[in-house]
């Protein structure tokens, strides 16, 4: 039997293994509207689960040569940081994906990172795992279809690599990168609250 600290010990190792795994990536080459809705929502997640913030402005992470030997392999010929951190996307169980509006699409960057996540793709290793979804743009919300068409692009992904969306938020009228936070505070309750949501759905 444990007694003390033995148990505590155990417990507490215990809770490491099981508790949900969530990933959060930040599609924007500014620090700015994107990077705080999810920073909004990883604060929400301190303390009550394992996650890791993947910065797209500082990982270096090259396009898709399209040469397809990961469909073969499971294994990208790329080497650059893609390596390791799709290690940490194979062994998550959520994701937190954050865009800005790029030509009512999602940006170039979180383009090119989930293209280079085929080699997951391939082998459904990402069907079950769950998502909430982000995007901010310049339009009003009353001519907001560019935002909607953002978050719908990163929803197509979600859809065709298997992964349940949870809840989706999204932020407009936000041009300069301090917008969301003067303007919009509501919508980074959203983004906490949309986190929240998905940690229940994984437990």
């Amino acid at each position: 039997m444990m007694f003390g600290n033995q148990l505590l010990a155990w417990y507490s190792k215990t809770m490491r293994k099981t508790q949900p795994k969530i990933v959060a990536v930040i599609g924007s080459c500014r620090r700015g509207n994107t990077f705080a809705m999810v920073e909004a929502a990883c604060r929400a997640l301190m303390g009550k689960c394992d996650f890791t913030v993947i910065d797209l402005r500082k990982t270096n992470t090259r396009p898709c040569n399209g040469c397809l030997r990961c469909d073969e392999t499971g294994i990208c010929p790329l080497r650059d940081d893609m390596r390791k951190i799709l290690q940490k996307i194979a062994s998550a169980d959520g994701f937190i994906f954050g865009t800005p509006t790029r030509w009512s699409l999602l940006s170039g960057e979180l383009k090119i990172f989930m293209d280079r996540l085929n080699p997951l793709a391939s082998r459904e290793t990402l069907k079950g795992k769950k998502a909430v979804l982000f995007a901010v743009g310049q339009s009003s919300k009353k001519n907001g279809k560019s935002v909607k068409l953002a978050r719908d692009s990163v929803a197509s992904f979600c859809d065709n690599a298997g992964i349940k969306v949870i809840k989706s938020v999204l932020a407009y009228d936000c041009l300069k990168a301090s917008d969301v936070k003067k303007k919009s505070p509501a919508v980074l309750v959203k983004c906490a609250k949309a986190a929240s949501a998905l940690l229940r759905s994984l437990i």
